[in-house]
């Protein structure tokens, strides 16, 4: 039974980890994209 309860806290554990990985890895992307498009526009409006 405690077998089971340890189990499904893994589980869950995983599931918000993942969730969390996924979240960042969006929040990374994001800021890398914005970082690029601002020296995109600097390099046109310096051209």
């Amino acid at each position: 039974m405690a077998w089971a309860t340890v189990a499904s806290d893994l589980h869950q554990l995983g599931n918000t980890l993942s969730a969390d990985i996924i979240g960042w890895g969006a929040a990374v992307i994001g800021i890398a994209l914005t970082a690029s498009a601002v020296l995109w526009v600097l390099r046109i409006l310096r051209a």
